[in-house]
């Protein structure tokens, strides 16, 4: 009997025929093949052809925008055994696949078994769809002292918030900014839209992309609201986030930079890359010659933010210059960097299945490429799961998954390789992380 056409996605994501049998029709089953991506519109189409025993068999599929269509003829007799895989009706040999129209690497489909091996498939059709790389979110935690020396700073700062939000935006990034401050009422800040709400003076926030906790920072505390407020703000965090905190004080802290830094990280393990920024000075009254040679920036400088400068160097962040007071192009090198570090985010929206039959969510599988080796990457329950094993894998929602994420270990290995793919198969019984 004539084998149903099975679709495959490749990319950047792409899927392709995998082992087991499955509800939809065909020995293969179906994988996607990533580099690092998501899911967007169908663009162009594979064909392969095999044989069967003593009969021919030939199968094509096309694409376009407004459709896709495909077809199949058979001749010999439909009832011959199948190829050296033994079995009936699936197994046999292999056809090519034109190299030219096949943009993920190799796989060999040879009745219920998927390997990776030379240019070949089963009997199915390739369909293949182009995405875009979905970069990595960003979560910036600003921290404003409002004591009563920071008037002008405040207002710069007030300024620059929406230009600072709208370039990360812009570039593809997925932002929460979280402020920590008081009011223009007791001294503070009010963000003003699109960023903010449009309630100010009295009220800015518009969660998720920005939050404000209204708490006042005094000249030496910074650090230590950035602690004590975290149950306010834990919720917008995500875990596959990159983490920034942006300090900006005319003094320094009473908290150190060890103590900070060991805190912060204990929150929780997400943190543990966190980068810290601060618009800061870097020098102060004890030095003589610079104030006489500075003394407009000497006289509203009332400490040199040394802590600041200690986490800078540590973390990797960017310092601002306290005494420039127009904070434009400190915000500039603060969007720069917040772009240029993000990552490529390590989740996959799950492709939806073709025709009427639904993915069976127990046979799903993951393979990790790097270009030279093929890692499989066992499930686990779900994120917390994760410190338990070497690598793996879980589903955004064990009951209705709409996408799968790898660990935060395996994410970071993924990350390190240029060109990484990540092959999602459907059709085999789910390997479980050991």
């Amino acid at each position: 009997m004539l084998q149903r056409p099975v679709l495959v996605f490749t990319l950047p994501f792409a899927l392709l025929c995998a082992c087991g049998d499955d509800s939809r029709g065909g020995s293969g089953g179906l994988s996607a093949s990533a580099g690092v991506t998501s899911v967007t519109s169908a663009t162009s189409v594979t064909t392969a052809s095999g044989s069967s025993g003593g009969g021919d068999m030939s199968a094509s599929a096309s694409a376009s925008e407004g459709g896709q269509s495909a077809s199949a003829s058979e001749t010999g007799d439909p009832t011959t055994s199948g190829g050296p895989s033994g079995g009936t009706g699936g197994g046999g040999t292999t056809g090519p696949v034109d190299p030219s129209t096949t943009t993920t690497g190799p796989v060999t489909t040879a009745g219920n078994t998927t390997t990776s091996g030379d240019n070949t498939t089963g009997d199915c059709a390739a369909i293949t769809e182009m995405a875009m790389n979905k970069k990595q979110p960003a979560d910036i935690i600003f921290v404003i002292d409002d004591s009563g020396s920071m008037s002008t700073e405040i207002a710069s700062v007030a300024a620059n918030m929406n230009s600072f939000s709208t370039k990360i935006i812009n570039s593809g990034i997925d932002v929460h900014v979280v402020m920590i401050s008081s009011y223009p009422a007791d001294d503070g800040i009010c963000v003003d839209p699109p960023l903010g709400s449009g309630g100010c003076p009295v009220k800015d926030n518009n969660p998720p992309k920005f939050t404000h906790v209204n708490s006042k920072v005094g000249s030496n505390d910074a650090l230590q609201k950035v602690l004590d407020h975290y149950p306010d703000y834990k919720a917008l965090l995500r875990a596959d986030s990159s983490k920034h905190v942006v300090v900006v004080t005319d003094d320094n802290s009473d908290l150190s930079a060890a103590a900070f830094d060991a805190a912060f990280k204990a929150l929780d393990p997400s943190l543990a890359a966190y980068k810290l920024h601060a618009i800061c000075g870097a020098k102060d009254s004890g030095d003589i010659l610079w104030c006489a040679q500075n003394a407009i920036c000497c006289a509203f400088t009332a400490k040199a933010g040394k802590v600041y400068m200690d986490l800078i160097n540590k973390t990797g962040g960017e310092w601002g210059d306290l005494c420039l007071q127009n904070f434009t192009p400190v915000f500039d090198v603060l969007s720069t960097e917040v772009i240029q570090n993000a990552s490529l985010a390590c989740e996959w929206v799950i492709p939806d299945p073709m025709g009427d039959d639904p993915i069976d969510f127990a046979k799903v599988n993951v393979d990790f490429d790097d270009g030279m080796n093929v890692q499989a990457i066992g499930k686990v329950e779900s994120a917390a799961a994760c410190v338990n094993v070497s690598d793996g894998w879980y589903y955004d929602d064990p009951i209705k998954p709409t996408k799968i994420l790898v660990c935060p270990q395996t994410c970071a290995k993924i990350q390190g390789v240029p060109n990484a793919k990540i092959n999602i198969k459907f059709g085999c019984e789910t390997i479980i992380a050991q």
